[in-house]
């Protein structure tokens, strides 16, 4: 059951899950354009004891070079790719300078469980990022040659000047987003759903009847007034007068009385189209107003419902039966009706259902008074 409401949420927000993922892949796609395109020029070297210089040693010499760290001087020389001394000495080299470069990083790792180290450029322009690569390399070399001699670092991979850049992707990035936007999207209707759904739920609450569920007088009033403001000139207005409810209105509980008046609400309803409305009225009165019904359409409609009305229906806590005994009234709409003139033809109808056998009357639009 969950499941079906979510699916029923996300299909009353289908739009926002649309214009979310439309709107992130055009945002991604955007930033792709004005975006300057980065490149990386990548150069690893590998740390090794220096042949030359073991073959000179004794054996003691050797055991003692065991025990040293080699980790240590692998991440030592690492930290030398990345300081910015060196950086420096090769942008000069270059005939460059830092200011200049302002989108441009270096970057110097250990790859795991191997004595290489990975050496990047990132910049904007793919020649510069592979000089500034190799010349950063190279000062490196000269400075750990100066440094000691028990550990050689060799130049593995030299740079190569890159083809295509690393960011922005648009084909990729778009894809991602599109994903993300999906998911933003379904949040965002759930949300909206879930915000608006108690909302709507308290200003239906406002305009019901708290005993019977009914449209209240007001409500139904004011939809009255617009539809006879309106273009709708085929509809019909009820009555329903509760005859029989009205020694027990003051005698049964609230709760019983609750439940007598929903039950009538039900059964009209049940009765009813769905674009049809049913007010309460007064006490003893339901109002129901027929959309694009008139005549002896409107008339069999109501027999059903004064059908209905006239089974009796058991009170609990006497186990007596009620009989509502409906009595009905009906107006047609008469062209130049406002809504006051409708209710005094309504009024006079239920007056003459009143007093009929039938229980039942309708006043025809063609019908004078």
């Amino acid at each position: 059951m969950e499941t079906k409401l979510y699916l029923r949420m996300l299909q009353r927000g289908w739009w926002i899950i649309i214009v979310t993922a439309l709107a992130a892949v055009c945002a991604s796609l955007l930033y792709s354009y004005y975006t300057p395109s980065i490149y990386r020029a990548t150069t690893r070297f590998v740390i090794s004891p220096s042949a030359e210089f073991l073959s000179g040693v004794d054996n003691n010499v050797l055991s003692s070079l065991a025990t040293l760290d080699r980790v240590t001087i692998i991440t030592t020389y690492a930290e030398l790719l990345n300081s910015p001394r060196l950086q420096n000495e090769a942008l000069e080299d270059l005939n460059l300078n830092r200011e200049d470069l302002p989108d441009y990083s270096y970057n110097a790792i250990v790859l795991p469980d191997t004595t290489v180290i990975e050496f990047t450029v990132d910049g904007t322009d793919p020649n510069t990022v592979t000089l500034l690569a190799n010349s950063i390399g190279q000062n490196a070399l000269e400075y750990v040659t100066q440094l000691q001699q028990v550990y050689d670092m060799i130049v593995l991979d030299p740079a190569t000047i890159p083809e295509d850049p690393i960011s922005p992707l648009p084909l990729r990035d778009a894809g991602v987003t599109l994903v993300v936007g999906l998911a933003a999207g379904v949040m965002l209707a759930l949300i909206r759903d879930l915000i608006s759904s108690p909302i709507e739920n308290f200003m239906q609450q406002r305009n019901l009847d708290n005993t019977s569920l009914a449209l209240n007088r007001d409500y139904f009033e004011k939809q009255l007034s617009d539809v006879a403001l309106g273009s709708v000139v085929d509809f019909s207005l009820c009555m329903v007068h509760l005859d029989g409810l009205g020694d027990y209105l003051n005698v049964l509980p609230q709760p019983t009385l609750q439940k007598v008046l929903r039950h009538v609400n039900q059964t009209l309803r049940n009765q009813l189209r769905g674009n049809d409305m049913v007010g309460r009225w007064g006490d003893l009165d339901f109002i129901v107003m027929l959309s694009e019904a008139q005549g002896y359409a409107s008339l069999n409609t109501m027999e059903r419902v004064r059908t209905a009305l006239s089974i009796p229906i058991r009170i609990d806590i006497t186990g007596e039966d009620l009989y509502l005994k409906p009595e009905i009234g009906i107006a047609e709409y008469r062209v130049g009706d406002t809504s006051e003139s409708l209710l005094k033809n309504l009024s006079w109808a239920l007056d003459v259902a009143k007093t009929s056998q039938a229980g039942i009357y309708l006043l025809k639009a063609t019908e004078p008074i």
